[in-house]
């Protein structure tokens, strides 16, 4: 008879809260609790007035910013060890975009005044907390930069570069596994479901990407950075 091997939370899993002492984690998670999500339900929307911060434990939350009814733009995918909410946390302001489970997920939810308590008590989360915050504005400028100066199918292809991940094979292909459906990969450049099929398409008759059950293989994804780059010098 198999069992399932549970994994217990914890929020030095948490690259911020790294350097917390295996009883402090323990201490600090008195003062939080757990929350699991189906797939598709949301764990706050935008605009929400809440403060709470999450820490992902187990599957994947999105961030989303919806415009319309059938639109809306990825912002950022959280898996485990990854926190998010922090920003409303930090301005007292409301949520900046909707946050929605894209599997059966769970996360710790650190209340307000607990986080505030952690940042107050440990300079060295503080600071490590102000490292993450820049590191992702500087990808949200390399996105503002992507939107500005790339047309819709040279952005497909920073993102299927972004997105992916070298095989562990030793060979040059990446992958983006499990695969992003045509619809999702919209959402991450700002465009339509079938602007982004035409051009899938295109690259799999060129040979330059290939789509299994299992994932979206780049065959060639240096010559996608050519062609991004030949985009960026016209």
């Amino acid at each position: 008879m198999s069992s399932i091997h549970v994994i217990p939370p914890t929020l030095r899993g948490c690259a911020i809260f790294s350097s917390l002492s295996p009883e402090e984690d323990r201490e600090w998670l008195t003062r939080c609790h757990s929350r699991t999500l189906s797939a598709g339900e949301s764990l706050v929307d935008f605009e929400d007035m809440s403060k709470d911060v999450f820490v992902v434990q187990s599957g994947e939350i999105r961030a989303v910013l919806r415009f319309t009814v059938g639109k809306e733009a990825i912002l950022g995918t959280f898996k485990r060890g990854d926190i998010l909410g922090e920003q409303a946390a930090i301005d007292d302001l409301a949520r900046s975009a909707s946050l929605m489970a894209v599997n059966d997920s769970t996360v710790t939810v650190i209340p307000y005044a607990v986080f505030h308590d952690i940042l107050r008590q440990r300079p060295d989360v503080s600071l490590s907390l102000l490292q993450l915050l820049s590191r992702r504005i500087r990808a949200m400028n390399d996105r503002l930069s992507e939107l500005s100066f790339l047309d819709t199918k040279h952005r497909l292809y920073n993102t299927l570069l972004r997105l992916s991940r070298v095989r562990n094979d030793g060979g040059r292909e990446r992958i983006i596994s499990p695969p992003l459906v045509h619809a999702e990969l919209a959402e991450h450049i700002g465009s339509s479901r079938e602007t982004v099929s035409r051009e899938m398409s295109r690259l799999a008759r060129e040979e330059l990407v290939e789509r299994t059950n299992r994932a979206i293989i780049l065959k060639n994804p240096l010559e996608l950075s050519r062609r991004i780059s030949r985009a960026l010098e016209g």
